[in-house]
């Protein structure tokens, strides 16, 4: 069914207030692919009713199954790889040498992986650290917080189970074999991975629950689907949770600029972050 330009103006203004994406004219394709399903499902017979239907539910499922349509959920191990690597080769090393400079006891080093769909970007640092920092786990309690606002994204994530094809993409043969086993036809993280990572349903776009300081951020190909206002509020969530000499990872087609100049961005090893400007 096609959808008026009246329509798009509806379903946009309601997207956009339940869970920040910021859809424009050209962006009508979306609604119809991605909510088409629903529509016939609970056969509305315009866009119109399928919203006032969304709208006037009583517990919100269908609100949930809107959110899980329109937001993004693409993701792989190791996506985009130069991020791990920087934070293999240079961050956590450097983060851990300033603690021990500082002469700072062990405190817990967090990492917060926002956005995290099905759990590979998380699970991912967690095989970082037990390859190259296994001894440090413990010492440090080095912890992950990883976020989604869909509660069926986090319920996978938690899992830990993916499919042969998911478990290929991005993911080196050698820590497939390490870190996961067969299991039912599909492959399942093991243990020690999961230990080191806790999942939070946390909505990036509203006032987030008590969280405690961050030394690392990944929030990754998150903004690209935000208006400027939306970003600049999310990126002042994230000012408050990350520590003072932590580091916040975009993904590679996102910026500050425009956004906020509170940050310095750093390029290194081919893969750029951003860190707070000291305080004046």
């Amino acid at each position: 069914m096609i959808l008026t330009n009246d329509e798009l103006t509806a379903w946009s203004r309601y997207i956009h207030e339940i869970c920040g994406v910021n859809l424009d004219e050209s962006k009508g394709y979306l609604v119809e692919t991605r909510l088409g399903g629903l529509l016939r499902d609970i056969g509305a017979g315009t866009w119109t009713e399928l919203l006032q239907k969304v709208k006037v539910e009583t517990f919100g499922s269908l609100r949930t199954k809107v959110i899980n349509a329109i937001t993004t959920n693409e993701t792989s191990f190791f996506r985009d790889t130069s991020p791990f690597e920087l934070l293999r080769n240079k961050l956590f090393p450097e983060l851990i040498d300033r603690r021990n400079r500082a002469g700072i006891k062990p405190v817990p080093i967090r990492i917060l992986s926002a956005a995290c769909s099905t759990g590979q970007e998380p699970y991912s640092m967690a095989m970082v650290l037990l390859e190259h920092f296994r001894d440090l786990v413990a010492t440090w309690r080095i912890r992950i917080i990883a976020t989604d606002f869909s509660e069926p994204i986090l319920a996978r994530a938690r899992e830990g189970v993916y499919s042969d094809l998911e478990a290929g993409r991005g993911l080196p043969p050698p820590l497939l074999k390490k870190y996961f086993r067969p299991l039912q036809g599909r492959q399942s993280i093991v243990q020690e991975c999961r230990q080191l990572v806790e999942f939070r349903h946390i909505n990036l776009n509203a006032a987030w629950p008590m969280m405690p300081l961050v030394d690392v951020v990944f929030l990754r190909n998150v903004m690209l689907y935000f208006d400027v206002d939306t970003r600049s509020a999310l990126v002042g969530r994230v000012r408050r949770v990350l520590r003072p000499d932590g580091s916040l990872y975009l993904g590679g087609a996102e910026t500050m600029i425009g956004i906020d100049d509170g940050w310095d961005r750093v390029t290194e090893g081919g893969c750029s972050h951003y860190r707070l400007k000291p305080r004046r």
